[in-house]
């Protein structure tokens, strides 16, 4: 079973070693890209009232992060990243599990209405993530990433609560109204 809870600091030095592995942080902004973290990194990011960090559990044990950063409380938006920090639990759905969870809890807990993500050009696993947790392919912006040494594009992913409705007895929750 795949769980969140707050990320406090006998976690920080964990998550700091997962966002020094190159194959993690690679994909991520460039505050994190190519660089050795520090728990104290670690705590300044979850200090800042615009970040909600969260540690995943899988089965009990810490496997990853799940984070909102840039949170909005007055536009009600923020953006979703995450990360698996256990390569062995790769493939078994708890990052996808861990995203819809934060998701739902930021809707919920923190009045969100809109999320959104962006996505390293050539990362399709995490592309597959999002569209299967409910995110929508909403634009790109080119050229805007380093990738080793090559400039690759951002593509652009938001979700709102009437994306992910439930779906019920009938069938797939319509949005739209129409038939």
């Amino acid at each position: 079973m795949t769980t969140l809870a707050p990320l406090t600091s006998d976690h920080y030095e964990r998550v700091a070693r997962w966002l020094s592995r190159p194959p993690i942080n690679r994909w991520l902004s460039g505050d994190w890209r190519d660089k050795e973290t520090t728990a104290t990194v670690v705590a300044i990011a979850v200090r800042n009232r615009k970040n909600r960090f969260f540690l995943v559990n899988h089965d009990g044990a810490p496997c990853g992060l799940v984070a909102l950063s840039d949170v909005e409380l007055t536009d009600k938006t923020a953006m979703a990243w995450y990360l698996l920090g256990e390569e062995g639990l790769a493939g078994k759905g708890i990052t996808g599990a861990a995203v819809k969870q934060m998701v739902d809890n930021g809707f919920r807990e923190l009045g969100l209405q809109s999320i959104y993500a962006w996505v390293m050009d050539g990362n399709i696993a995490s592309m597959k993530l999002l569209e299967k947790v409910g995110f929508r392919k909403v634009g790109r912006i080119r050229a805007s990433a380093c990738l080793g040494n090559q400039q690759v594009d951002r593509i652009y992913f938001d979700v709102t609560p009437g994306d992910i409705s439930a779906p019920s007895a009938e069938g797939p929750a319509n949005p739209s109204g129409s038939a």
